[in-house]
């Protein structure tokens, strides 16, 4: 009940924070905007910055977990009764979790880290792109990709809740996360020309990330309350 009414109070802050980002758009546009070189390298070293954070969490978890999974597995081992099962691909080693992971022939990938890994690389060689370039592109265009990576998001945390049995939905939903969030920062600095709402804008992106794992955990926990093992590892 804790956590459904958490998540709850994540999706109200994270719409408001949509709708925020809208209002102030709307308020500060201009069609005659010149984005200086140095905005975009300080927007830029904000967002790739957070991408390379994102991505060293993503595939090495452990360095901030271990102890909060070594505690977990303590209390399993102190229960003779309970079934202990080990952590492949970040995700027990189930048939329940089977779509959250890609198996290679070597090593169990976690499907939607994999997908978060994909999305910051692919974003961080765009916005070295967007960084280089000199666009001649109209500002209102970019009404457009902001309009994309809002309804994008929101579609990301329906596929989240709804747990789609689909390895493939689960990545590329992980990649159009982060490429998101891209479109949303360039397009704010395109409309306003401020960077401090696109260091806002980031700021928001980790909120719109951490509603979307909270989803996610909650999920996972669902698949095992439903479970008729006893190992209950979420």
């Amino acid at each position: 009940m804790k956590e459904k009414t958490n998540i709850i109070y994540y999706i109200i802050l994270s719409i408001s924070a949509e709708i925020l980002l809208l209002i102030v758009c709307f308020l500060n546009y201009s069609s005659k905007i010149s984005i200086d070189l140095s905005d975009k390298l300080f927007i830029g070293g904000l967002f790739i910055g957070s991408c390379l954070f994102g991505i060293s969490i993503a595939q090495y978890p452990g360095w901030y977990k271990r102890f909060i999974y070594w505690k977990k597995q303590s209390l399993n081992k102190q229960n003779v009764n309970k079934t202990t099962r080990r952590r492949k691909g970040h995700h027990p080693d189930c048939e329940q979790f089977f779509y959250h992971t890609i198996k290679t022939q070597k090593k169990i990938f976690c499907a939607g880290c994999f997908g978060l890994s994909l999305g910051s690389i692919i974003s961080i060689s765009v916005m070295i792109f967007y960084i280089i370039i000199n666009n001649n592109i109209s500002s209102s265009i970019f009404y457009l990709f902001l309009y994309l990576g809002i309804i994008s998001i929101d579609l990301i945390f329906i596929e989240t809740f709804l747990s789609i049995k689909n390895t493939t939905v689960h990545v590329i939903s992980n990649v159009l996360l982060v490429v998101s969030f891209l479109l949303i920062c360039i397009s704010i600095l395109e409309i306003t020309g401020n960077p401090l709402y696109v260091a806002i804008s980031i700021l928001f992106s980790i909120l719109w990330l951490d509603t979307r794992i909270h989803i996610s955990n909650w999920r996972h926990a669902l698949i095992c309350k439903n479970c008729a093992e006893n190992c209950k590892m979420y």
